[in-house]
C-alpha cells in the first residue's frame, strides 16, 4: 500500500513539473566556445553512462554529429526580460526501439570532489533550472553570495559561468562537460574553461 501511495505521489510531482515547465524552445546544439581552438566550436552529444542515463560528452565540430536539445519554460510566469536569461530545463528525447522518452539535464556531485557532472535523466522532477543569456551563453543563476560574513541575500539574480570539460567518471569514463561548484579552480587537472552556447537548428 505504501509503494503505491508513494508510486502515487512521484508521478503526480512529475507531472506537475511538466506542467509548469510547458514552453518548450525550438531545437538547438550545445556549442562550445574557448580559447583552446581545439575546442572552440566543438558541440555536445548525449552519451550513455548507464540505463536511461546520458551525459554531455565532447564530441566534433561537425553539428550534424551533435544532439538536438530544446529548453522549457515556464507559461505561468511573466518573462523578466533579463540580460542573463529567464530559467527553464534542457530537455532531450532518449530514443528507445518503441517511441522517445523525455529527458533533463541535472547535476550530480560527488563530496569528494567540487566538479559536477551534467546527466540526462527521464522525467523533469529533478531537473537543474538554468538559462541562456542574451548571446544564447548557458549560465546557473542564484542571489546568494556566502564568501562574505554575514551572508548576502541579493534581490539582484545573478549568473554563473562554471562550465568545463574535463574527464569525468559516472557510468563510464569519458570527455564530458561539467560543472565546477563555488568560485575555486576545479581540483581535476584534466578540466578546461568553456562557455556553453545555443546554436538553433
Amino acid at each position: 500500500m505504501k509503494t503505491t501511495v508513494f508510486a502515487a505521489i512521484g508521478a503526480l510531482a512529475t507531472t506537475a513539473t511538466a506542467q509548469f515547465y510547458n514552453v518548450s524552445s525550438k531545437p538547438f546544439n550545445l556549442v562550445l566556445k574557448s580559447d583552446n581552438q581545439t575546442l572552440d566550436d566543438a558541440a555536445l552529444y548525449a552519451c550513455h553512462e548507464g540505463a536511461a542515463i546520458e551525459g554531455l560528452c565532447l564530441g566534433s565540430k561537425n553539428l550534424t554529429d551533435a544532439s538536438v536539445f530544446t529548453f522549457n519554460t515556464s507559461s505561468f510566469s511573466e518573462p523578466t526580460n533579463s540580460s542573463i536569461g529567464d530559467p527553464g530545463i534542457i530537455s532531450w528525447n532518449l530514443q528507445t526501439t518503441e517511441l522517445l522518452v523525455p529527458s533533463s539535464l541535472t547535476l550530480q556531485n560527488n563530496p569528494t570532489t567540487n566538479v559536477g557532472i551534467p546527466l540526462l535523466y527521464t522525467g523533469d522532477d529533478e531537473a537543474q533550472l538554468v538559462a541562456f543569456d542574451e548571446d544564447d551563453q548557458l549560465n546557473i543563476q542564484g542571489t546568494l553570495d556566502d564568501t562574505v560574513s554575514p551572508l548576502n541575500f541579493s534581490t539582484l539574480t545573478k549568473a554563473y559561468y562554471r562550465w568545463y570539460i574535463c574527464d569525468t567518471y559516472w557510468g563510464y569514463a569519458y570527455t564530458t562537460l561539467a560543472w565546477v561548484y563555488g568560485n575555486g579552480e576545479p581540483q581535476n587537472p584534466s578540466c578546461q574553461g568553456v562557455n556553453v552556447t545555443r546554436v538553433y537548428t
